[in-house]
C-alpha cells in the first residue's frame, strides 16, 4: 500500500509543479469583484464565458499603471501562476496589465507620454515663443515627400521673402529616429541662425508615424535652442513630438500658415498705417499752426519783440555815446600831441640859440688872441 501524504505536502507539491511549469503567462479576461485595498494592493477576478481565476496586483507594480481598472473592463495581463496553500486555490500574481485591444504601440505611446509629462517636458511655461516675422526657417523632412512641397507652396504664397533651409531626414523606417535627431542637432548649429525649426511629415498609420513617438526624438526636440513646430501627420494624428514641441500644427501646410504672416495682409496694413500716420501728422501740424498764429497775436508774444527793439535802441545809444567819447579822447590826445610838439620846437630853438651864442663867443675870443 502506498504511503499516504498530508494535504499540506500535496498542496506544496502541486504548488511547485504549477509555479515551475508556468513561469509567466499572458491572459485576457474581464475584471470582476475589483477591490482597491487600503494598502494599495489590487484584488480582483479575471473571467471569460466559462471560467474564472483569482488575481492580485501588488501596489509596487500597480502604481505605474496608465489607467484605472474597473469592473467589466477587458484587460491583458502578464503574471505568474501561484498556489495559495492555506485554501488550496491557485491564482495569478499580476506583474503588468493593460486594456485589451489597445495594442502594444498605443500602450507604449501612453506610457512614454505619461513619463515625459511627469518630467515636465510638456509644460506650457517653458515653451519658446514663435517669432512674429521669422527671417530664416529650417524644415526637417524627406526631400521627396509631399510634406515639403505642401510647405513650400504655402510659404511662397504667404511669405516669399523668408529664407528656407532643408535639413533632410528619413521620417519612416529603420534608423529614421536617429536621422531626425541628427537633423535637429545640425539645425541648431549657430552658423545657420535659424529662427524657427519645422518638423514635417505627411499622414500615415501609427506604425508610419512611430518615429515621432520615439523618446530620443522627443528629448532632442526638448533640448533644441530653436523654437520647434511639429507638423506631423493629419489633424487627427497626435505624436509625442506634438506634445514636446513649442507649437503643434495639424499639417505641414497649416504650419506654414501658422508661422508666416500673409504678405498681402502686411502690405494692406502698411498702407493703412501710412494713411493713419499721415492723418495724424497733418492734424498735429494744423494744431501747431493754430497755436503759432494765436501766439503771434498775443500781447506777451508781441512784448518779446518790443523788449528786443528796446534793447536795440539802447545799444544804439551806447554806440553813439562810445563813439562820442572816443572822438573826444582822440581830440584830447591830438591837442596834447600838438602842444607837446610846440614845446619841443621851442626848446629846440632855445637850445640852438644858446649853442650859436657860445660858438660866437669862442670865435671872438679866438680872433682877439691873434
Amino acid at each position: 500500500m502506498t504511503q499516504p501524504i498530508s494535504i499540506t505536502e500535496l498542496t506544496r507539491y502541486i504548488k511547485s509543479v504549477i509555479e515551475h511549469e508556468f513561469s509567466f503567462v499572458y491572459i485576457t479576461g474581464e475584471i470582476s469583484n475589483f477591490k482597491n485595498h487600503t494598502s494599495g494592493h489590487f484584488y480582483f477576478t479575471l473571467k471569460d464565458e466559462k471560467s474564472q481565476i483569482s488575481a492580485n496586483m501588488w501596489s509596487s507594480r500597480n502604481k505605474d499603471l496608465l489607467f484605472n481598472p474597473e469592473n467589466g473592463m477587458k484587460v491583458l495581463v502578464k503574471g505568474r501562476i501561484t498556489l495559495y496553500e492555506t485554501r488550496g486555490s491557485y491564482q495569478i500574481d499580476v506583474y503588468e496589465m493593460q486594456p485589451a485591444g489597445l495594442g502594444e504601440l498605443q500602450f507604449a505611446f501612453e506610457k512614454l507620454k505619461q513619463k515625459l509629462f511627469a518630467e515636465g517636458l510638456f509644460d506650457e511655461d517653458i515653451k519658446k515663443k514663435i517669432p512674429d516675422y521669422p527671417e530664416r526657417v529650417g524644415i526637417i523632412t524627406s526631400e521627396t515627400g509631399a510634406a515639403l512641397q505642401d510647405f513650400l507652396r504655402l510659404t511662397q504664397k504667404r511669405y516669399p521673402i523668408v529664407k528656407l533651409f532643408l535639413f533632410e531626414a528619413n521620417v519612416q523606417g529603420r534608423g529614421s529616429a536617429e536621422s531626425v535627431v541628427r537633423a535637429i542637432r545640425n539645425a541648431n548649429v549657430k552658423e545657420y541662425f535659424i529662427d524657427v525649426l519645422v518638423i514635417a511629415r505627411g499622414g500615415g498609420s501609427v506604425e508610419d508615424l512611430w518615429t515621432f513617438n520615439e523618446e530620443k526624438v522627443a528629448r532632442e526636440i526638448f533640448k533644441s535652442r530653436i523654437p520647434v513646430v511639429s507638423a506631423v501627420g493629419h489633424e487627427i494624428d497626435f505624436t509625442i513630438c506634438d506634445f514636446v514641441s513649442d507649437l503643434r500644427a495639424p499639417t505641414p501646410s497649416a504650419a506654414a500658415e501658422m508661422i508666416f504672416p500673409d504678405i498681402n495682409e502686411l502690405e494692406k496694413r502698411i498702407t493703412e498705417y501710412s494713411a493713419d500716420l499721415k492723418s495724424i501728422i497733418d492734424s498735429k501740424l494744423s494744431k501747431l499752426k493754430k497755436v503759432l498764429d494765436s501766439s503771434s497775436s498775443n500781447y506777451y508774444f508781441r512784448r518779446i519783440s518790443d523788449v528786443i527793439n528796446e534793447y536795440k535802441f539802447r545799444l544804439d545809444e551806447y554806440d553813439r555815446k562810445i563813439e562820442g567819447e572816443v572822438s573826444r579822447k582822440f581830440v584830447n590826445v591830438k591837442n596834447i600831441l600838438n602842444s607837446n610838439e610846440k614845446l619841443l620846437n621851442s626848446l629846440s630853438r632855445i637850445r640852438f640859440s644858446k649853442e650859436v651864442s657860445q660858438l660866437s663867443q669862442r670865435i671872438r675870443k679866438s680872433s682877439a688872441v691873434r
